[in-house]
């Protein structure tokens, strides 16, 4: 059985086991909690190239956030180190590793400027690596005691809506900190929160037609009653294969097309990452864009 996260609660813990599941750009594994630390180690050692760490923390509102059910943060901020030697990074891990384990909340990792790749561990104790050669990952892996599976079973396949999982925050017993005190305390030693990328202006980026055609496009549609009253929420992606002045076409994985209106003010560039759905539990890894939208029913 897998060894979770302090701050995470599953309904069947009993179908969780370690495992890996390999794809065209990302290889994704169940692993124990206290195994991670050791492997952000092992991941730095194996590239001697420029590396950056990063944390994303769902973002915290006014009255903060204490935990959240079966699902990924609607808002979260990123939070980047860059420029560091294994050395450096090796560091951070050391700093930090342990108690972002501990935290159900967050998302942390290392990643590569050069090759691109990334090692992150996530909600629920996914681990996901990035990469074009999942082949030089295999005897990492098994290091690890980690064997490769047909078909994944993560946390995320086991919820619904009788049966959520759990993210809560961890706060030091020792301290009273939690994620929200790190990248204050660290912005002396070149933490920096990510900013999307601005227009001349000043103000977010304006999404063009042309710069959504060809690309994938992540969308969120929450459903109302005319008084305001949550019905429901559904999320779905796909490739842009049109964008006119009446509509935008998007193509599904499985051929399927679906219309949306051409409204590009609800759209804005994706940062990188992993995106869960919640309805279904299935990752998307680093759509180009995101759109979300709210509907009121008649």
């Amino acid at each position: 059985m897998l060894e979770l996260k302090e701050c995470c609660q599953v309904p069947f813990p009993e179908k969780l086991f370690e495992g890996y599941e390999v794809t065209d750009s990302a290889i994704y594994a169940n692993v124990n909690a206290s195994k991670v630390p050791e492997m952000m180690r092992q991941f730095i050692a194996m590239h001697e190239e420029p590396l950056f760490f990063l944390l994303e923390i769902p973002r915290k509102g006014e009255e903060g956030i204490a935990a959240e059910k079966t699902s990924v943060h609607d808002e979260e901020d990123l939070y980047f180190v860059d420029g560091l030697n294994g050395e450096q990074a090796t560091g951070w891990i050391d700093s930090l590793g342990n108690f972002l384990v501990r935290d159900g909340m967050n998302t942390f990792g290392i990643g590569c400027h050069e090759s691109h790749e990334e090692i992150l561990f996530s909600k629920y104790n996914v681990l996901t690596i990035y990469t074009q050669n999942s082949e030089a990952y295999r005897p990492f892996l098994s290091s690890f005691g980690i064997a490769q599976v047909e078909t994944l079973l993560t946390a995320w396949n086991t919820f619904d809506d009788e049966h959520p999982g759990e993210c809560r925050l961890y706060v030091s017993k020792e301290t009273g900190k939690t994620i929200y005190d790190i990248p204050e305390a660290y912005k002396a030693y070149g933490m920096y929160l990510y900013k999307p990328p601005k227009d001349d202006t000043g103000g977010e980026e304006e999404i063009t037609p042309d710069d959504l055609l060809g690309k994938v496009l992540l969308v969120g549609i929450t459903y109302y009653t005319q008084s305001d009253e949550f019905i429901e929420q559904k999320q779905f992606y796909g490739t842009v294969t049109e964008v006119g002045s009446t509509l935008i076409r998007l193509r599904q994985k499985d051929g399927t097309e679906i219309t949306l209106p051409p409204d590009l003010r609800s759209t804005k560039r994706a940062r990188p990452g992993e995106y869960t759905l919640r309805s279904t539990g299935e990752v998307v890894v680093n759509p180009d864009f995101l759109a979300t939208w709210n509907v009121n029913r008649a």
